[in-house]
């Protein structure tokens, strides 16, 4: 039986008897729970914490996209558990896998861990060379910078100073942390340093 080990695991959740059993089966594998969070402010908050996560899709009335979409920009693998079609789900987010709530919680272990190895996949991918790297990362910067800034050219100059401020932090780098959540760090410390400075 495949065990998660410390794996920081969100749970997005509104329905409090599920959110709770699913707590506790995860816990049983290991997991370090984040949440569960049944509001999507209280998912934001545990974001850029987590290495995994599932999300229910329709939150108290509101859709889960914008926290798919930051999960998406940091290289953080997660499934949707909803009981709602494939239709609902926007189109950048369709590859995404979506286990219907019928299911068992076996299933939806399996399908997160099959996510979380085409994450993997996919990072290694990348950093096989520092040229696809940085290119592979710009999407994923871009999308972060414009849930900062409302404007494309001001997203796009906090994308630009990230990278600047990356190079001259390269030396201090972790060398087990990946590149693409290391990146999002920066910007945000960027946007609280200079981001009123970006403004159109």
């Amino acid at each position: 039986m495949q065990q998660l080990h410390g794996l920081r695991l969100l749970i997005v959740e509104d329905e409090i008897f599920l959110a709770g059993d699913l707590a506790d089966y995860f816990e049983q594998k290991g997991a370090v729970i984040l949440g569960p969070a049944s509001t999507i402010e209280a998912a934001q908050c545990h974001v850029s914490s987590a290495n995994a996560a599932i999300l229910d899709v329709n939150i108290n009335g509101k859709m889960v996209f914008p926290i798919a979409d930051r999960l998406l920009a940091l290289g953080i693998p997660f499934v949707f558990f909803s009981s709602y079609d494939e239709d609902v789900i926007p189109l950048h987010l369709k590859h995404v896998d979506n286990v219907r709530k019928s299911g068992d919680r076996h299933a939806l272990l399996e399908t997160l861990f099959a996510a979380r190895r085409r994450t993997q996949d996919e990072i290694k991918g990348l950093a096989g060379d520092p040229t696809n790297d940085v290119a592979g990362f710009l999407p994923e910067l871009r999308l972060r910078a414009r849930q900062y800034l409302p404007g494309k050219a001001a997203a796009d100059r906090l994308v630009e100073q990230t990278l600047l401020a990356a190079i001259d932090l390269a030396d201090g780098k972790p060398g087990d942390q990946d590149t693409l959540p290391w990146l999002c760090e920066i910007m945000d410390r960027t946007f609280i340093a200079i981001g009123h400075q970006l403004l159109d």
